[in-house]
């Protein structure tokens, strides 16, 4: 019996040990929830502060955009005024209002850079476009001077007048003196001019280095007192031929003669270049030529040119004339009759005889009359020529030429003389 009551008592015991410790438990528990309470407490006042003062910059950022985009209107007003205020001063107030625009969007974060750009674009098309339509596009811009061709068919150069107006008068002048002048009535607003070139060239736009030596200019004057100056194009007027050149090259032929065959020279293959180059281009050894492509400026023109060979003072053989329009040169071939090439480049001559690329050449016994010094000379007979000029100028390239009867590897070298 008191065995038992003292088991009951040591049971009694432990539960009430075992509540102190679940209510020591449920105590801390409870308690530790606390501390994090606070944290989100200490954060959300920055929060607020934060808002608040993003909210102060956005206020600010607009109100700096506004300024911005007023200086720009500002920009715009000036620029109409055009040369009263001059561009300077229109790209210095452009400037502070781009610079304005630009902090603002800065100050508002987080802008794409596409919307950067746009807003840049249209700053500069607001502040700028009104002075470029008052200064940079002339007051008479109600009159046009169009469409200025060359026929090389007809030989002249023509333009059109555009307008509403009742005449349109032009003049040509060459390094600013009149040649020419013509007027005439608009019709439907149009007024077309035809001009010859042979009544105003006075000479070569340009010369051998591509450099402009003379101005040819058109000024048009409408009835209403308007007044258009247009250039007129200097390939147009570059009209005459100064330099030519001559370049030749072996042609050989081999033969069989008792089980052995025999190469030996047969001719050579003649070629042209006519326009304008550097008159330091010379004639090399081999019968070629330092002139290029590249250093020829072609002529577009009305002209012809004959080349004839010459021992001394001897003439051995004359080809056949070549006649130009514009770049386009035409010629007839005793061989295979009428021919055609350009002349922007070295031009094959009639030749013959030809070969097995049916390439004409001219034959050794056409020309050759033992060794010696031969000349290539060239005339060229110039449709267009300034006052006092000649119609005509001559150039030529000589080699000596000695080839064996038979073995052209004991032919003489080619050198100049």
């Amino acid at each position: 019996m008191a065995g038992l009551l003292d088991k009951a008592k040591a049971s009694s015991g432990s539960e009430v040990k075992d509540g102190e410790t679940s209510k020591s438990s449920g105590l801390l528990s409870k308690g530790t929830p606390k501390p994090v309470t606070t944290k989100p407490l200490t954060k959300s006042v920055p929060k607020k502060e934060s808002t608040v003062e993003s909210s102060g910059n956005n206020e600010t950022a607009k109100i700096i955009n506004i300024v911005g985009w007023s200086v720009i209107f500002i920009g715009a007003l000036l620029s109409l005024q055009g040369g009263g205020w001059g561009l300077v001063v229109v790209v210095i107030v452009l400037g502070i209002g781009l610079g304005s625009i630009i902090q603002s969007q800065r100050m508002f974060g987080n802008v794409s850079k596409q919307k950067m750009i746009f807003s840049i674009s249209l700053a500069v098309l607001i502040a700028v476009a009104p002075y470029a339509a008052v200064v940079l596009v002339p007051s008479n811009a109600s009159m046009a001077v169009t469409e200025l061709t060359i026929d090389e068919e007809e030989n002249e150069i023509s333009f059109l007048v555009r307008g509403s107006f009742l005449e349109a008068s032009a003049e040509i002048f060459v390094d600013g003196t009149s040649v020419w002048t013509g007027s005439k009535d608009m019709d439907n607003d149009l007024a077309r001019f035809s001009v010859p070139i042979s009544t105003i060239f006075s000479g070569n736009a340009l010369d051998y280095r591509a450099q402009q030596i003379k101005e040819y200019t058109i000024t048009v004057s409408s009835s209403d007192d308007q007044e258009r100056t247009i250039p007129i194009s200097n390939d147009f007027m570059t009209r005459e031929v100064l330099n030519s050149a001559a370049k030749i090259s072996k042609v050989l032929t081999t033969s069989q003669s008792g089980g052995n065959s025999q190469t030996s020279t047969d001719g050579v293959t003649v070629e042209a270049s006519v326009g304008l180059f550097s008159p330091s281009e010379k004639s090399q050894v081999n019968g070629s030529h330092s002139l290029s492509n590249l250093a020829l400026i072609p002529v577009a023109s009305d002209y012809s040119f004959q080349l004839i060979v010459k021992k001394g003072s001897s003439i051995k053989y004359t080809m056949n004339t070549v006649s130009v329009n514009g770049l386009d040169a035409t010629w007839s071939s005793s061989l295979t009759g009428s021919q055609s090439g350009k002349t922007s480049g070295w031009l094959g001559m009639p030749g013959t005889s030809q070969n097995q690329l049916d390439t004409e050449y001219l034959q050794r016994d056409d020309f050759y009359d033992g060794d010696g010094c031969y000349t290539f000379e060239i005339t060229v007979t110039n449709t267009f020529v300034p006052s006092g000029g000649s119609t005509t100028v001559t150039s030529s390239d000589s080699w000596n030429l000695d080839w064996h009867e038979s073995d052209s590897t004991r032919d003489g070298e080619m050198s100049t003389c």
